[in-house]
């Protein structure tokens, strides 16, 4: 792995096309990528987008180098896991929500007129559900600070260890186990729920 300088170079130089700069960083965060693809892989409808994944995880990649800006963001190893996994979680969602549409079974109706996968709960949370959790998800992380949001995504999304984030943001673990401390503190004040960890 790169140190940030570095990694930014990298970058910079692959937005100019440096098609060696981009094998580099596609190289440095294979392990992500191979992560993300299998993320899905043990569900049904993950088995149907597994061919696809690859090219829709090689397509976010691209596209998470063009956009990033060197200046003034999170850490790109945080801004290339929220492009990766938006990308593979859009696939999975439109592959099920094609399932839900055209997979009914060509059975006669019940008596009462209804056919039985009418009464059949879906697994998938509903649309209600979804907003609601987006929307707490979002009120929560408005009361973060940057810094806050950089420490949660690399605990939670990308699953760094403590070691592993004081190496790549240059501190010392003891450093980073006190700011884990304190946004546990205060995700829990902004929750009103104990916090065991930043992803419970």
């Amino acid at each position: 792995m790169y140190s940030e300088n570095a990694e930014n170079e990298l970058i910079r130089r692959a937005q100019k096309g440096d098609k060696k700069a981009v094998c580099q960083l596609l190289a440095a965060y294979e392990g992500l990528i191979q992560n993300m693809r299998r993320r899905y892989q043990y569900t049904p409808t993950g088995a149907m987008i597994a061919d696809d994944a690859p090219g829709i995880l090689g397509l976010a990649f691209l596209e998470a180098v063009r956009d990033y800006k060197t200046e003034g963001q999170a850490h790109f190893a945080a801004f290339l896991q929220r492009r990766l996994h938006a990308a593979i979680y859009q696939a999975f969602r439109e592959t099920c929500r094609y399932q839900q549409r055209t997979a009914h079974p060509e059975a006669a109706a019940s008596e009462d007129g209804s056919d039985w996968y009418d009464v059949i709960p879906s697994a998938l949370p509903s649309p209600e559900r979804e907003v609601s959790a987006r929307d707490e998800l979002a009120r929560i992380c408005q009361q973060l600070s940057a810094a806050e949001k950089q420490l949660l995504s690399m605990i939670c999304l990308q699953g760094l260890t403590q070691s592993r984030i004081a190496a790549m943001l240059h501190r010392s673990p003891g450093t980073i186990s006190k700011q884990l401390q304190k946004l546990r503190t205060r995700l829990q004040a902004i929750t009103g729920m104990a916090t065991a960890s930043p992803c419970t």
